[in-house]
């Protein structure tokens, strides 16, 4: 079967992503270099390097090796229709359009066989300084990362406050789980919050037992089981709904929240612990790095990685 590549770049990173090794399909489904993100047996995120001191670039692809997994994305609608990184990039294209804060999406692209889609991609601008939300957990637990009551409310409160307005919007990002969410400090020490990995736009609820709005709070709740109080939650859902007291319907809210938080207890407890090992691998690469690069630099300290 004919084998054909398609990219799309927004014009603005066009240059960027050249002098990256990323403007064409067979550069970024051939890039090894970069840091890994992420992985899963379909799936793979690396951070490319900017040039000249740039931002870099989150490369997520979607692998199709065997015609099993491509008859079964076609069976999704990828076989005349959007693949994965398209729909994600529209996904966050809308959702920047209406005020909401998400990575930058610079380009998207696939291989195809025939119409089988046998590989396609995403990939988004770095937001320099920011890393997901679970890392910053992970980070405030262990005291690398000092966060005083009045940091850590807020953020509670700049959180409800961008995930209500996601979903008054009528926006369900599909997949609201701690990890897709990026954090860092403005200038002023404000937190400010960036959504990544977003599921098509959906105007109607999801296929499930619970609305789409209240599944999501569920995504947050288990992310956030290993890292929060009870009190930081209800702290949350009151910002949320904007209620100034914890009602009779409130209670009922949090109490179907929390219910629905469950099934996800398990895989998400998984995802976390592969969020830690690859910030682990990561720092282990950084500190080797920096050692190559200055050979005078004394042996790491008993604060590093062991």
């Amino acid at each position: 079967m004919l084998e054909v590549d398609v990219i799309h770049i927004d014009p603005a990173y066009r240059e960027a992503l050249a002098a990256s090794g990323l403007a064409r399909v067979d550069q970024v489904l051939e890039q090894v270099n970069g840091r890994v993100a992420a992985w899963s047996r379909t799936t793979d995120t690396t951070l490319v390097a900017g040039a000249a001191n740039q931002p870099g670039f989150y490369v997520k692809r979607y692998l199709y090796p065997t015609w099993i997994k491509r008859i079964r994305t076609m069976l999704r609608g990828t076989f005349f229709g959007t693949h994965r990184g398209q729909a994600e990039y529209r996904a966050l294209e809308a959702m920047r359009a209406a005020g909401i804060s998400a990575v930058r999406p610079a380009a998207f692209g696939a291989r195809r066989i025939g119409h089988f889609v046998a590989a396609c991609f995403l990939i988004t601008e770095e937001v320099p300084e920011a890393s997901n939300l679970t890392t910053f957990a992970e980070h405030v637990v262990s005291g690398r990362q000092p966060l005083s009551p009045t940091a850590r409310q807020a953020m509670i409160h700049t959180l409800a406050d961008q995930v209500s307005h996601m979903h008054e919007l009528g926006f369900s990002h599909g997949q609201l789980f701690w990890r897709n969410i990026l954090v860092r400090s403005n200038p002023d020490r404000t937190p400010e919050f960036f959504f990544l990995d977003a599921a098509p736009r959906r105007w109607r609820k999801v296929a499930s037992s619970q609305p789409w709005w209240q599944r999501e709070l569920s995504h947050l709740t288990v992310s956030g089981l290993p890292f929060t109080t009870r009190s930081d939650r209800l702290r949350f859902l009151l910002r949320y709904f904007r209620a100034t007291r914890l009602n009779a319907e409130l209670k009922r809210q949090a109490r179907e929240i929390a219910a629905g938080a469950t099934q996800w207890q398990r895989h998400e407890s998984q995802r976390i612990k592969m969020n830690r090992l690859f910030d682990k691998w990561n720092e282990r690469l950084m500190r080797e790095e920096r050692l190559q690069s200055s050979p005078a630099v004394s042996p790491a300290g008993p604060g590093d990685l062991v």
